[in-house]
């Protein structure tokens, strides 16, 4: 009995010094959560400063232009994103059936506001081709300006997931 105890408790031991490893490879080695933390931090700012210079030889007038711009672009996105939140919320309400109302009228508002969205996106892009000269809208033309794997939310193991991000509709 005494030596089952003794076997048990060791056990007992072992599972709990194994838990307290936490963020450690297998190696024993922490894992680098700090750095990937930081490169979190660093993408957004990243991604506003290669918008600019993926395009060559542009003047200090045309970088303020873009930034311009592209401030005003982030304003009506957020705008967008606001009340395509709040049309979502609506319609699921409406279809949990938790709050009156027409489904199909929401839809309807919810296509108008993507359409609207779609059409400043155009109209912003063709206001930076203008600032450009021909040689830089050749290579703004041959770029796309997305991330590195387009709209997609791409979770740990770079599939995209369903349930990541918010969705279209």
């Amino acid at each position: 009995m005494f030596v089952i105890s003794l076997f048990a408790f060791t056990m007992f031991l072992s599972a709990e010094a194994t838990a307290q490893r936490g963020g450690r490879a297998v190696d024993g080695r922490p894992q680098r959560f700090a750095e990937r933390a930081v490169e979190r931090i660093e993408r957004p700012q990243r991604a506003a400063i290669e918008y600019c210079l993926m395009i060559p030889e542009l003047t200090q007038e045309q970088e303020a232009q873009i930034k311009e711009l592209r401030l005003r672009q982030t304003e009506q996105g957020t705008k967008h994103r606001n009340q395509m939140d709040e049309l979502r919320a609506r319609k699921r309400s409406l279809i949990t059936g938790t709050s009156d109302g027409d489904v199909n009228q929401v839809i309807d508002e919810m296509t108008a506001l993507r359409n609207a969205q779609l059409k400043e996106n155009v109209a912003h892009r063709q206001a930076i081709r203008e600032i450009l000269t021909e040689e830089q809208r050749i290579i703004f033309d041959s770029r796309t300006m997305r991330r590195p794997g387009g709209r997609t939310t791409m979770g740990r193991s770079g599939v995209r997931s369903p349930h990541m991000g918010r969705g279209r509709w």
